[in-house]
């Protein structure tokens, strides 16, 4: 009996030995981890530090490269972007002397204390200078849109001209020009459709033993296929 208890105490004394070399082990492994986090926040910090010297750079570029200035009334919302919704940077406290350096959707880009953002133009006291720049940015805005339509028109041209190219090769022209013109008949199959009268308002399906049949729905007209060749039309 003596000779199992001590077995026991000894039983337990190694594994409580053991379990004190794994948590010693684990506190070990706890102050490496420790360490490895504060020294990745000291790298973060220093990068944080190299990033507001380079936002402070182009924020002094932008202030130097505007000669326009105009008062802001206290209350003014500074936001990241030109959006009601955008992040708020901070809220004037008083009228301030402000840098114009852009203007976009009703809100002025402005610097003001090494700080550029977004401020709705509802802040902004306008005097002739200030109008003349908002005039010179819609126009310029306006002359945007204007060349990035001519440049999706060109595309879609372009484009255009390669099917053009493709349907003549695969129907003949003299047949192209029919289905340009918007004629359809019996026997043309479901693209020459498309090409003559352009996508249905809807399509009715049915599958069966026959094959596919679909009943394709204009506004004045019926176009019924078998196996994608039109058999019959309603209009």
């Amino acid at each position: 009996m003596k000779t199992a208890l001590i077995s026991l105490a000894i039983l337990y004394s190694l594994s409580i030995s053991a379990q004190n070399i794994e948590i010693s082990n684990l506190e070990t492994k706890k102050k490496e981890i420790l360490n490895q986090i504060s020294n990745l926040n000291d790298s973060i910090k220093k990068i944080d530090v190299q990033i507001s010297a380079l936002k402070s750079k182009e924020t002094q570029k932008l202030i130097a490269n505007s000669k326009l200035t105009a008062i802001v009334q206290k209350g003014a919302k500074l936001r990241e972007n030109a959006d009601p919704m955008g992040k708020l940077i901070c809220t004037l406290q008083e009228n301030k002397l402000v840098t114009i350096i852009d203007y976009n959707l009703d809100y002025f880009g402005v610097c003001t204390d090494s700080i550029c953002g977004y401020m709705s133009d509802i802040w902004i006291k306008k005097d002739d200078n200030i109008l003349n720049f908002i005039k010179t940015k819609k126009a310029e805005e306006e002359e945007i849109k204007r060349l990035e339509n001519e440049q999706k028109l060109k595309a879609q041209k372009a484009e255009w001209a390669e099917l053009e190219k493709k349907y003549i090769k695969q129907y003949g022209e003299k047949t192209y020009n029919k289905l340009k013109a918007g004629f359809y008949w019996i026997g043309m199959n479901k693209e020459m459709a498309t090409i003559s009268l352009g996508s249905p308002n809807s399509v009715n399906r049915t599958v069966g033993s026959w094959g596919v049949h679909e009943q394709w729905v204009y506004s004045n007209l019926y176009l019924y296929f078998e196996n994608g060749i039109l058999t019959s039309y309603q209009d």
